[in-house]
This record gives structure tokens, sequence and C-alpha cells, in this order.
């Protein structure tokens, strides 16, 4: 009897079991069911409500204009102009046939890759990019479908080949890719703007579609340093150079003396901004990176000036100091020529600078030592980087200095076994002379944004106490006496002292052997040496022919100084020198110490090539004339 009453209890004790179980059961799953909710409708909210619009709507991009790039003057060098980009939607094109002719028929395309894309699977394919505006609307005209638009801009650089590696070029997206389009892309890039088109799942365009836009916002406005004036001269004087010379390469910068800014930069062989070889990128690289700063070489005898620089700073060198050269001078056993193997004979200071005498040069810098020596060298900036803004910038190449041996100290003292870039010498060059200051070069002078506020300015950096005014000046004298009596006299303009050195460095092959025939020929010039305000390197390398520095670059930078000086306003202090000529007289056959006599009695300065006792070659040849403001070459054999 107890059992029975006891099982429908138990019975409905697990029924009410049950029932309380299911009712937690139900509701976990009720508030599972509102976390999920509040988990979709609040914290997944913003991103499933981006991934619906992603479904929804489709994005075309729109270019932010870039930044125009002036010069110092306010003279536009590069600007920018509305293109188009052409977007193919596959599963919107109601007739490929009509759509693939328009597209070939405007725009030149190829018609099988063309139809190739129009029959895509994809979304949404590229056609063509730099689209004119009367492109875009003959196609839209021509009634094609399944076509979008997007507006892009490109770059235009009313020069063209002018400033090419400094500007630099973009590619096609706009974003700065060489010069100082690279170099400062973050302030001159436009920031992108985007519009939205309403479309279903597959990509087609819904009836009645509402396009919305963000705008982009247009870059910021840079100002260089440069003056398009004196780059226009520079330009013309390096295009003949390269011309004229035959020569591989030619390239020359004009730098203020006192701040660092760059006022001209120019090279050859380049291109046309406008029309960049990107199809060949062997030449594009080339010629797209600055060989004044980028390359090094041996740079000859204009290296010279740095060395009696340190060695009149130091003590090592006087300006009363006399010596003698034979033609040579002997270095721990080993004879190492002087560039005039007949020699100087007996000359001072003044005159072994203006005689470009390497038997003085190889003395003083031994007279230095190698530790004192490389102490120079780095003050003056010739081991590291001048923190040009350029990219690609190299720094110089020298012996580590606990493997130079007195030969190589010999040779580094007149610019053989150093390797600097051509911005790395003129930097120190200018430290020589314009008081001692070393200056950091620099091309970008001011970036303002298009509310007119200034984003970025340049100052001049500028390092002093790298030798005293005593030197520069001493510096400046004798330097002025290369252009009004020795090899740079071609470089002189009529109504300005010019002070100047030049230089002419042998290549070498791989391996270290000498290239022969192979030349560097270089000149830098200081304007007005009276009161420094310009300095001017420029150089040819492996010209054709005559390679001599005073005969092959000395005259371009004279034309440079001649037409900036002229357009600075700069006041003449000096009476215009006479030129005395005579025909040249034919030396060819003469023993040398005649020719020698002869070349000195019209008061023609000249060159020696080669060894030997006879002339066997000359430039200019016979019955040419030649005078005071003449550089003559005479060729032993």
């Amino acid at each position: 009897m107890n059992s029975r009453r006891l099982t429908p209890i138990f019975t409905q004790y697990q029924q009410r079991r049950r029932v309380f179980w299911a009712i937690i059961l139900v509701c976990c799953l009720f508030f599972a069911l509102i976390a999920r909710v509040f988990f979709v409708e609040v914290i997944q909210a913003q991103d499933l409500q981006a991934k619906a619009l992603d479904q929804w709507l489709r994005e075309v991009p729109i270019m932010g204009e870039r930044g125009e790039v002036y010069d110092r003057n306010g003279i536009l060098l590069a600007d920018s102009y509305t293109a188009y980009t052409i977007y193919a939607r596959p599963v919107s094109i109601k007739d490929k046939n009509k759509t693939l002719s328009a597209l070939v028929s405007v725009l030149g395309l190829d018609p099988d890759k063309t139809a190739e894309q129009l029959s895509s699977r994809k979304s949404e394919v590229t056609i063509s990019k730099n689209v004119t505006k009367s492109q875009m609307l003959s196609i839209v005209e021509s009634g094609a479908s399944g076509l979008y638009f997007s507006q892009t801009v490109a770059r235009y650089y009313p020069f063209g080949d002018f400033m090419t590696q400094v500007l630099g070029f973009t590619n096609t997206d706009g974003v700065g890719q060489t010069g100082a389009e690279a170099y400062y892309n973050a302030y001159i890039e436009g920031i992108k703007g985007y519009s939205f088109i309403e479309t279903d799942l597959v990509g087609r365009e819904l009836a009645n579609a509402r396009t919305m836009y963000v705008e982009g916002k247009k870059g910021a406005t840079a100002y260089l340093t440069l003056d398009a004036n004196i780059q226009r001269f520079t330009e013309d004087a390096v295009s003949r150079a390269y011309a004229e010379t035959g020569a591989k390469a030619a390239a020359a910068i004009v730098m203020d003396i006192n701040t660092g800014e760059i006022l001209a930069m120019a090279q050859r062989p380049s291109f046309d901004l406008n029309a960049v070889p990107r199809d060949d990128i062997a030449t594009l690289f080339a010629n797209s990176k600055s060989i004044l700063t980028s390359n090094v070489y041996e740079q000859g005898s204009t290296f010279k000036i740095i060395t009696a620089a340190a060695a009149l700073e130091s003590g090592h060198l006087s300006e009363f100091d006399h010596f003698y050269c034979p033609g040579y001078h002997i270095v721990d056993g080993q004879k190492i020529k002087c560039w005039r193997t007949i020699g100087h004979g007996s000359e001072s200071f003044y005159k072994a600078v203006s005689n470009s005498c390497n038997v003085m040069f190889m003395q003083a810098g031994l007279n230095m030592g190698a530790d004192l020596y490389y102490e120079y060298i780095d003050k003056f900036g010739l081991k590291t980087k001048t923190g040009i803004d350029i990219s690609g910038e190299a720094s110089g190449l020298t012996i580590p200095l606990a493997r130079v041996k007195n030969v190589d100290l010999a040779r580094i003292a007149f610019g053989q076994a150093i390797a600097v870039s051509p911005i790395e010498l003129l930097v120190g060059a200018a430290a020589a002379v314009n008081g001692g200051n070393l200056v950091t070069p620099y091309v970008m002078k001011e970036i303002k944004s298009t509310a007119g506020s200034v984003l970025y300015s340049s100052n001049p950096k500028i390092t002093s106490g790298i030798v005293s005014q005593k030197t520069s000046d001493i510096m400046l004298k004798a330097l002025t006496g290369v252009v009004t009596e020795g090899s740079g006299k071609r470089a002189a303009v009529d109504g300005y002292k010019i002070a100047g050195k030049t230089g002419t460095a042998q290549k070498y092959v791989t391996g270290g052997g000498i290239a022969q025939g192979l030349y560097v020929s270089s000149f830098i010039g200081i304007a007005p040496a009276d009161n420094p305000r310009y300095i001017c390197l420029l150089f040819v390398d492996e010209p054709q022919g005559a390679y001599y520095g005073g005969v092959v670059a000395a005259p371009y930078v004279g034309e440079i100084f001649t037409k900036t000086l002229a357009y600075a306003n700069v006041p003449k202090t000096e009476s215009k020198i006479p030129e005395v000529t005579v025909p040249m007289p034919d030396l060819i056959g003469l023993p040398v110490d005649e020719a020698v006599g002869i070349l000195n009695y019209y008061n023609v300065y000249f060159e020696v090539d080669g060894e030997g006792a006879t002339v066997t070659a000359q430039i200019p040849i016979p019955k040419v004339q030649v005078g005071n403001k003449s550089v003559a070459v005479i060729s032993l054999g």
C-alpha cells in the first residue's frame, strides 16, 4: 500500500523537475538570444553596417589633387590636371560589342586584351588610366554600357626636361617616385576622396541609384630654393658640354656659397618629365638619379682645394713657401709624377696652386701626416653624407686610416686614391673659401598648406670654424690666380674676379687598373672672388678628344657665371680684360724646351700630355687665334 502511494508522488516530482529544467533551458535560450541580439545590434553594429554598405555600394576612388611646385621666385615647375580612370563592370554591360568598339576607337586599346577584360568574371576591372575629359565624353556619347569613370589627377611639368632629377616624377597613382616629389611626398600628395554608387549583390547599378561623394583634399604647395633662370643657364651649359665633348655624361650644380641653398642642378643625359621612359627600366634608373649626389669619383686636382686649406690651417704650409718641381716626387722609394712631367721648376705657393703642381700638394699632405690629414677630411665633411634633401645620397670612399701608407697619402693629397661625390666636394670647397663655414645643402625652401600656413620651412645649417678667415682669404687669392694666370683662364668673366680650380682624373676599370683614355674633367668656380656669393662645380664624364678640365669644363662654368652675375645685377669690380691674340704656332716636331719657350713668349698657358722630348700633337691646331685667355695642350712623345 505504501509503495502504491509513493509511486504517484515520485512521478509528480519527476514531472515538476522536468518542467523546472525545461523552464531553465528556455530562459537560457532566451537570454542567449537577447545576448546575441545585443552583440549584433550594438557591438557588431558598425562592422555589419560597413559590410552591408560594401555589398550594396560600389566604391570609386577620386584622387586628391597634388600640390604645385614652384621655384624660389614663384615660377611654376609642377602642376596637376584632371584626368579620368575608366572601370568596367562586366555584369552591367548590355552590349559588349558596342562597348568594346567605343573603347578601342577612342583610346586605341588592344582589341583582344580589352575584350578579355570585358568578359572577366571579376566584379570590376580597370580599363585605362589618365583618360582626358574629351575622350571620356566621347565614350559616354557612344552609348557604351557597364563603364564607370573616376576622376583622377595627372602631373604636368611646364618645362619638360628641366630640373628632372631635382623635381622627380610620380607614378600613375600620383605618388612621388624620385626627387622632391618623393622626398616631400607626404606634404605634396593630396588626400583621396570617393564616390559611392548603389548596386545589387552582383554589382549592377540599381534603378534610381543614388551617388554619394566624399571630397578629396589638395596637397600642400612647395617652393624650391632653385632659381629657374640660373637653372636655365646651367641646363644650357651642361647640354652644350655634353654634346660638344661627346661625353658619356655631364652635370653641374650651383650653390649659394654662404647658405647651402641649391640654385641650379642639371645633368645630361636626361628625359622629359612629361614622357617618363617607364618601359625602359635601365634607362629610367640611370637618368632619374642625380649623379651629382649619388655617384662618387676620384675628383683629381679640384680636391687640391681641400689639401691646401687643411695644410694652411694646420700650419704645415705657408703662403710664403717656395718649392721646386722636377716633374716628380720620390716617396718611400717610389717616383710619383707631377702631371707636368717636364716639371714646373722653382715656384712660390701661389704659383704652385695656379700651376696645380702635384709636387707641392704631395709635400703638404706628407708634412701633415695621415692622422691629421684624415681629421681634416672629416672636418670638411668628405667621409659622410652632406644631408642634402635628395634621396640616394652617397658618402665618400677612403682608404682606412690604419692602412694608409705614405705613397697613398701623397696621392690623396692631389686627388687620387680617394673618391667623393660632387656635392661633397662642392660643400668642402665652399668651406675653404667662405670663412670656414661648412653648410648643409638643400633644395626645399618652404611648404605651405592650401590655407597658406607654413608646414615646413628650411633654415641654413652651418658648422663654423672649419678654417679661419685668414686661410679662406689666402685660398681665394690663390684660386683667383688659377683663373687669371693658370689652367682656369677660360672661366674668366669680364668685370669680375673669378676664382676656381681645374681637375682631370683618370678612371679605373673593375679590378683597379687605369682605364686608358677615360677621364673625368671638372672645374670648381667661385664668383665673385672678392665677395663670394656663388660656387659652381661642372664635370664632364669621359669626354672624347681633349680632356683637361681647363679646356673641357672651365669654359662652361664661365658661361654660367657670365649670365648669372648679370641676371643677379652683381656690380662689376674689375676692368675688362683685354685679350691679346696671335696665331697658334706650329709646335709639332719641336723639342719640348723650344715649344715651352714659344708659348711662354706669347703668354699662352699650356698643359702637357705624356712624356718625351718632342711635341707630337697640339690643341689648338696651328693658326687658330690664341692669347692671354687661352689654354693650350701639347702632347709629347
